[in-house]
């Protein structure tokens, strides 16, 4: 029996993890946390290593690179896949750095079971979207002696939606104030919410604005 280790917040998503496993023609036994914290502190009880990990970067607790660190350091061959909405340059170099073998954006769940198998193969399997930013990083720094280089992230992308959300927000408004405002459910303020958190790289209202005005976003 395989045994997959899996760390992603969202129990939707989560959830669509396990289906896609147990599609795979083996069986599996899934260890699986919704925040980073548990599952760095499970590490050090794994009696012997998983068969895979596949770790999201967008954890609301802990770096999702710190994540594969620990699990890197505790065993060196463990195949851990990325799964993450993230494609930004910095966040990919970062994945890789730390321990990372593979590299796959969620809007692929078709490539996610295929990367499950290559990754078990030994192979290193990472969304074309991702590879294209590695190559393009590759090429620009032919005379750099680091292989894999620093570089500054791109700037996020929000949707109209997420930009209004953000200057309400910095108005000192209210979730239910915005969504009043918005004409919108509650539910839906705070998904859009979640999103711009991700697409910021933050985890709070305060590191929401910090960013987006650093970012040219808001003023």
């Amino acid at each position: 029996m395989n045994h997959a280790f899996i760390v992603e917040d969202t129990d939707e998503f989560r959830g669509l993890l396990v289906q896609q496993l147990h599609a795979l023609p083996h069986a599996w036994e899934i260890t699986a946390f919704a925040s980073g914290a548990e599952a760095m502190n499970a590490v050090e009880f794994l009696a012997q290593p998983p068969d895979i990990a596949l770790v999201d970067l967008g954890l609301p607790d802990a770096e999702g690179a710190d994540v594969i660190r620990v699990l890197h350091a505790a065993f060196p061959e463990l195949p851990i896949l990325v799964i993450s909405v993230y494609a930004r340059e910095d966040k990919v170099l970062e994945a890789v750095r730390a321990g990372a073998k593979g590299y796959l954006l969620k809007d692929d769940e078709e490539a996610i079971a295929r990367g499950v198998q290559e990754a078990l193969a030994g192979n290193f399997p990472i969304s074309p979207v991702v590879a294209r930013h590695l190559f393009a990083v590759l090429r620009e720094d032919d005379e750099a002696t680091s292989p894999i280089p620093a570089i500054k992230p791109s700037k996020p992308r929000l949707a109209p939606q997420e930009l209004r959300i953000l200057a309400l927000i910095q108005q000192g408004l209210s979730y239910g104030q915005v969504a009043e405002d918005m004409g919108l459910a509650l539910s839906t303020v705070q998904s859009y919410s979640r999103n711009l958190y991700r697409k910021l790289d933050v985890h709070s209202q305060t590191q929401a604005l910090a960013r987006a005005r650093a970012e040219g976003l808001i003023t």
